[in-house]
């Protein structure tokens, strides 16, 4: 192949940042809730497609039709990862507010990039608008203000999902009602979100 497509999107399966990007993607699609935000891979992959676009002229018809192959899948996951975490967002977007609130300051995963944080706070505040101006304005008190801890949706953080170990863990309180196990690479298991999220964020597993 062409020396101008040293970068092409081919080259990013042998460094690990396609299949990294492929699990964050596939991870994203089947958690119940936002996981952390990975905005910046998002822009480098693009970014990498474009260049390797600009080069097509000097490759021959056959290298580009390979790469073009590759920066349409690398695109149709780059729009579905970003639609599946817009669907989120809104779904949840005062959770996911509050959540990013709460953590501001302090170590954790922040689940919102500062782009997704400005589209949550405007969603939610024209939402709040909306429901006022077409409802609750019309409403006798004291049924026109909103509880808001009853108007937070919540996501089902306790739904059950199946998952892969990418690594050997031990001592792993998948239910609570049990005892703690060990999880060994490549092992396939079913259990609810909630307790495997802190392995998920630690990436010691994927979701399948």
């Amino acid at each position: 192949l062409s020396s101008s497509l040293e970068y092409c999107p081919s080259n990013f399966i042998s460094s690990g940042i396609n299949a990294e990007y492929g699990e964050s993607w596939i991870n994203e699609r089947v958690s119940p809730y936002l996981q952390e935000s990975q905005q910046e891979l998002v822009d480098c992959l693009l970014e990498q497609c474009e260049s390797v676009e600009s080069n097509f002229s000097r490759a021959s018809s056959f290298a580009v039709g390979i790469h073009q192959l590759e920066i349409q899948r690398i695109k149709y996951m780059s729009t579905d990862y970003l639609r599946t975490r817009l669907h989120k967002i809104e779904k949840h977007a005062e959770y996911a507010l509050e959540e990013q609130k709460d953590q501001d300051g302090e170590e954790g995963v922040l689940k919102l990039s500062p782009a997704e944080f400005v589209y949550a706070r405007e969603h939610f505040r024209n939402l709040q608008l909306h429901l006022k101006e077409t409802a609750l304005k019309h409403m006798p008190s004291p049924f026109n203000n909103l509880d808001k801890k009853k108007s937070i949706t919540a996501p089902n953080l306790n739904s059950f999902i199946f998952f892969k170990v990418k690594e050997d863990t031990n001592n792993v309180l998948i239910d609570p009602r049990g005892d703690p196990v060990d999880l060994s690479r490549d092992e396939i298991h079913i259990s609810k979100f909630l307790p495997i999220a802190t392995l998920l964020n630690e990436r010691k597993i994927n979701l399948v």
